[in-house]
């Protein structure tokens, strides 16, 4: 029997050298998840920040910041259908930041910056496959 090999787009990536994921970055269904779980995030981060404002003791803040690093994590380890935060973050809260951006949006912005390359390269390639289809057939019967 004769196989066609299709590429359906999925791709691995490794985060941080840690841990490992597949998704196609050209998936809606992948981006609608991956929109829906930045906007949940976002407003995690937002509950913590008026949290916090509305405290009197700063330290009444890190029993709060914990429950919401786990609900934080739950979301990022159902986006990949994988645990990776363990992996990934360890036990550092997700609040924490780096390069002036908490540790999730910098995951985030990571896959959002990959998905925008792919589609663009994928507007691309379709070009080029289309024209090469339309010179090769352009006088065919």
């Amino acid at each position: 029997m004769r196989e066609l090999k299709i590429n359906t787009g999925v791709e691995e990536y490794l985060l941080a050298g840690k841990v490992s994921v597949s998704f196609n970055p050209t998936d809606m269904n992948f981006l609608e998840r991956l929109s829906r779980a930045f906007s949940e995030l976002d407003a995690l981060q937002e509950e913590v920040r008026s949290t916090r404002e509305k405290l009197t003791d700063d330290r009444e803040v890190f029993p709060i910041a914990r429950e919401l690093d786990g609900k934080m994590r739950a979301i990022l380890n159902d986006l990949f259908g994988k645990e990776i935060c363990e992996p990934l973050f360890g036990s550092v809260n997700l609040f924490a930041s780096s390069g002036g951006m908490p540790l999730w949006a910098n995951l985030m912005l990571a896959i959002t910056d990959e998905v925008h390359g792919a589609m663009k390269g994928e507007l691309d390639a379709r070009e080029k496959r289309i024209a090469k289809y339309v010179k090769k057939y352009k006088n065919s019967p």
